[in-house]
């Protein structure tokens, strides 16, 4: 949701890979989200730094190998740059969970942020096209960026 836990978060977080998953695992893992620490640092090149980081193990059940250079990511910040007189959005969803046929930012709102959660819908993140250019050169694997004006439903 863009805030620091206020739990403790028990380190390395031990999570297991579909037996079919490619190895190695790619760089981008969203169900939690997890990234590689060659995403982090491609990241951090760019001016990111609003991400509490967490070791993570993910484990190949079938290949028996444990993968150590994955964190689980929370991305801190919300911010509420949505304009909603130009985006296109379901009527029947309220922030932080609308959902946007076509988004359109007040990039004014940013504030140059280089990566955050977009407040009225937390579950999109967004970068900025710094951040684009270094997760484009750091050659990832699994890592897809969407440009706003080309971004479908539930992608944004």
């Amino acid at each position: 949701m863009g805030v620091r836990s206020k739990a403790q978060v028990e380190e390395p977080i031990r999570c297991e890979l579909h037996p079919e998953s490619a190895a190695p695992p790619p760089d981008l893992i969203l169900t939690i989200p997890i990234f590689s620490t060659r995403l982090i640092d491609a990241l951090k090149s760019a001016g990111v730094k609003n991400m509490d980081l967490y070791k993570v193990e993910l484990v190949h059940p079938t290949q028996g190998k444990t993968y150590t250079d994955y964190r689980a990511v929370n991305i801190l910040g919300r911010i509420a740059c949505a304009d909603l007189e130009q985006s296109q959005y379901l009527p029947d969803h309220e922030p932080p969970l609308m959902k946007f046929d076509r988004l359109v930012l007040d990039e004014a709102k940013t504030m140059g942020v280089p990566m955050f959660r977009l407040a009225e819908s937390t579950l999109t993140i967004l970068v900025s096209e710094k951040v684009r250019q270094a997760v484009a050169a750091a050659g990832l694997r699994g890592v897809r960026l969407i440009p706003l004006d080309a971004a479908p439903r539930d992608e944004t």
